[in-house]
């Protein structure tokens, strides 16, 4: 997606959904003016098919865990560049879609905190053992059976190392499209 126009945004949401391996609930967002238009309303429906929440009940600094994403999902692999060129969307989708959202799905854990405990002046955190989201989702007893074995089919399909060589592969393709389109605007 190249605009943040509420039709695209819509759009976008409803591909997301199709992927999803559950039951899409809630889609907790900032306050820009991509997600909060007529567009969005309509699709959630306003409200009663997806809830549209801004962050958990008295947990008014959520946002920072949604911005800690875009270091991890986006900056990680992409940096801090702006691109503006829209040719560059299709490939930035295929690396997403393709390698690196199954990588990071399927094969990378990432540590969840369990508990916070004040002792004195000092804050000690407990954490959960690592598991991947596929593990957690697996876990949380949200899919039926028919989910389950077309979700344990598709982990089965993958390969980490082709997923993180095609990744690379096409990382460097999209930078050196980018870096002859730079070398373009300076001659």
């Amino acid at each position: 997606m190249f605009t943040k126009k509420g039709m695209e945004v819509k759009k976008q949401f409803k591909d997301i959904e199709k992927a999803l391996p559950f039951k899409l609930l809630a889609i907790n967002s900032d306050s820009g003016s991509e997600f909060l238009n007529k567009n969005m309303l309509q699709f959630t429906k306003y409200g009663t098919r997806v809830m549209f929440t801004r962050s958990r009940p008295y947990k008014k600094n959520d946002n920072c865990y949604v911005e800690q994403k875009n270091f991890t999902h986006v900056r990680e692999l992409f940096g801090y560049e702006r691109f503006e060129d829209e040719s560059l969307v299709d490939l930035m989708n295929e690396i997403y879609t393709k390698y690196w959202n199954p990588l990071q799905n399927f094969f990378l854990p990432t540590f969840k905190l369990k508990e916070k405990v004040r002792v004195g002046s000092t804050i000690k955190k407990k954490y959960d053992t690592p598991k991947t989201p596929y593990q957690r989702v697996l876990e949380s007893g949200v899919l039926n059976s028919v989910e389950v074995r077309a979700l344990k089919k598709r982990r089965h399909e993958l390969n980490p190392f082709e997923l993180k060589k095609n990744l690379e592969i096409k990382l460097k393709e999209f930078f050196d499209i980018v870096r002859k389109k730079d070398t373009k605007k300076v001659a």
